[in-house]
């Protein structure tokens, strides 16, 4: 089994807003800051793949895909 990298992701999101409601309201959205913390199981140079849990046989367990454009921070994290 690979060494598994596990990561602390610093991005950013759309937010959206559901259903029909005022102009005026819309000037309230604002994006949403997010951390995520996951085991690399993927990258390339538009995008980042984590995991929450990765087996010994291949499988991997609630996949995230996070644009690079959208990333502001990676940390790696120490795992005992």
């Amino acid at each position: 089994m690979r060494e598994l990298r596990m990561l602390l992701v610093e991005w950013t999101d759309s937010n959206v807003t559901h259903g029909w409601h005022l102009e005026d309201d819309a000037l309230d959205n604002v994006v949403s800051h997010c951390r995520t913390a996951g085991i690399l199981v993927a990258e390339n140079t538009e995008s980042i793949t984590l995991a929450m849990g990765v087996s010994t046989c291949g499988s991997v367990l609630e996949t995230i895909t996070i644009p690079r454009g959208c990333i502001k921070s990676i940390k790696k994290l120490r795992v005992r």
